[in-house]
């Protein structure tokens, strides 16, 4: 495995590479049979120890489970899938569907960094299954999980720039003004928030719906995203997603949690 990012299956630490892993990650279906290495596989799972402190969450990593992809495996919605992510959280916690948004990007984005492909699973599982696989307390349920591994197109072998190029023709084709309304000075917005809204743009969706749409007043600098539809479970998780990718592309600053929630800046960051 080569040291140089542009030719290795991992992302040079001396860049900035969660946004690295943003412009290249994409949605991964069909996984050769290469298992994750034990090194890698204990770095994954001290990243997660980690996660879960800041979080509150339970999100566990399995592999070798094919039995949870048999039925999504065997129709070809996905080939070879065994591996996954799952987050757990506490059934009377309402912020528990947006926060494992939010923390299973970050280990989504983490895996992309070492060279493994994901897909988001909301419905394409046996969560009675995976159940058996996880520690669940009566108290919790199982939210939403993700697929990991290496791609069978091996993927992680192209540069950086090939990746992104590759990531970006599988993307949806929204735009800066499908997700955003701005109030006041639509030329007055800053840099740092167009930064934010580019990352989103290449967020993935729980379920390929998108909700999430954010106002922007350009007069107070006070920004809010909101689902935009129905506020089903699932939505809430693409709510988690979209902030941690604003909060990213952004380069910093803090959300609050809940729906229509505020953005707040810290100002020796601009």
């Amino acid at each position: 495995m080569s040291d140089n990012a542009e030719s290795s299956n991992t992302i040079s630490p001396h860049r900035n590479t969660l946004l690295d892993a943003i412009a290249v990650r994409t949605s991964v279906r069909t996984y050769s049979d290469e298992e994750i290495p034990l090194e890698l596989d204990r770095q994954l799972r001290s990243t997660i120890n980690a996660v879960n402190t800041l979080s509150g969450l339970s999100i566990q990593f399995v592999t070798d489970d094919p039995a949870t992809f048999a039925e999504a495996n065997a129709s070809g919605h996905f080939t070879n899938a065994r591996n996954y992510f799952a987050a757990v959280g506490a059934k009377d916690d309402p912020e528990a569907q947006e926060r494992a948004g939010f923390y299973l990007e970050r280990l989504v984005l983490t895996a992309t960094m070492r060279g493994l492909s994901t897909v988001w699973v909301g419905g394409s599982w046996d969560k009675e299954s995976a159940a058996k696989h996880l520690r669940i307390r009566s108290s919790e349920e199982l939210i939403v999980g993700a697929v990991v591994g290496y791609s069978a197109d091996h993927v992680e072998d192209l540069t950086l720039s090939e990746r992104a190029a590759a990531a970006a023709g599988h993307r949806p084709s929204l735009t800066y003004g499908d997700l955003v309304t701005v109030s006041g000075d639509p030329n007055a917005v800053p840099d740092w928030f167009r930064s934010g809204i580019d990352a989103v743009i290449k967020a993935p969706s729980a379920r390929n719906g998108q909700p999430v749409r954010f106002t922007f007043d350009t007069l107070t600098n006070r920004l809010r995203a909101h689902i935009e539809g129905e506020h089903t479970p699932m939505a809430f998780v693409d709510l988690g997603i979209a902030k941690l990718h604003f909060q990213l592309g952004a380069g910093g600053g803090t959300w609050a949690w809940g729906d229509d929630a505020r953005y707040a800046r810290d100002e020796s960051i601009d």
